[in-house]
């Protein structure tokens, strides 16, 4: 039987190899059938089709039953790629914080890493997630990050994910209308500000967390550039802690 290529080829790209996608693709269309029904199918040798059909079982995507006094193995449904799949994302989502550390262990230099637009912004705010710091410093206008992305929802997908991990912010910006807004919901958002005087103009965004320190520009330039140093990270948040001194609290 003769399968469409770009079917073949996207069992290629899970991982199976030649022989094995042709053992599934044969299997599935045939139903339950013998290793003779295989190899007449495949056109393989039944000494070729058993250990990668046991193989293929083993990892889940055959299974084997008895009828008529004759072993049977029928694949199992196209659903069980994206189950795996699943599976793989969760296990690996959860050593992603390892290996991030690892990471950091053994690069001492210091990385510079640019994030464009919208897709950018989220995988910034993975990646401080992922960072397991409990707060993070902040100076901005207060809409910053607003002016940074066109969909609105995905600022509030950071606070309310921020909210979820118990992660507090501490932030500096200019004193005004807009600003006098944001600070009312500094309680029940994890956070604390402090207001500069209302003549500071911030067209960036710093954000300093953990050894790395994040430059958010506004939409016309559309990017963020982080900074994994700890040198530049300590420097500006010491910075930050002495105009954090100076600046006037909002109650």
């Amino acid at each position: 039987m003769i399968f469409p290529k770009h079917v073949r080829e996207a069992l290629l790209s899970y991982g199976f190899d030649e022989k094995e996608t042709e053992i599934y693709l044969a299997g599935l269309s045939l139903g339950s059938s013998t290793v003779l029904e295989l190899a007449r199918q495949t056109q393989f040798p039944r000494t070729t089709i058993y250990p990668i059909i046991e193989n293929l079982r083993h990892r889940g995507f055959f299974r084997m039953r008895k009828e008529t006094g004759r072993t049977h193995y029928v694949a199992e449904p196209p659903a069980t790629f994206l189950r795996h799949l699943e599976e793989r994302e969760r296990a690996f989502r959860e050593i992603l914080p390892s290996l991030d550390s690892l990471h950091g262990a053994v690069n001492d230099a210091v990385g510079v890493t640019m994030y464009e637009g919208s897709e950018g912004f989220r995988y910034f705010w993975q990646k401080l997630f992922r960072s397991g710091v409990k707060e993070y410093c902040l100076l901005t206008t207060g809409v910053g990050m607003r002016e940074y992305v066109h969909e609105e929802y995905l600022v509030k997908h950071v606070i309310a994910e921020r909210m979820r991990l118990g992660i507090r912010s501490r932030q500096l910006l200019p004193e005004n209308m807009s600003t006098r807004k944001i600070v009312v919901k500094d309680k029940e958002e994890l956070r604390e500000s402090r207001f500069l005087p209302s003549d500071i103009k911030l067209p960036a965004t710093i954000l300093v967390f953990g050894n790395e320190a994040a430059f958010v520009t506004t939409r016309k330039e559309n990017s963020i550039i982080l900074v994994a140093s700890g040198d530049i990270a300590v420097t500006l948040r010491a910075t930050f802690e002495l105009m954090w001194r100076c600046a006037k609290p909002t109650e």
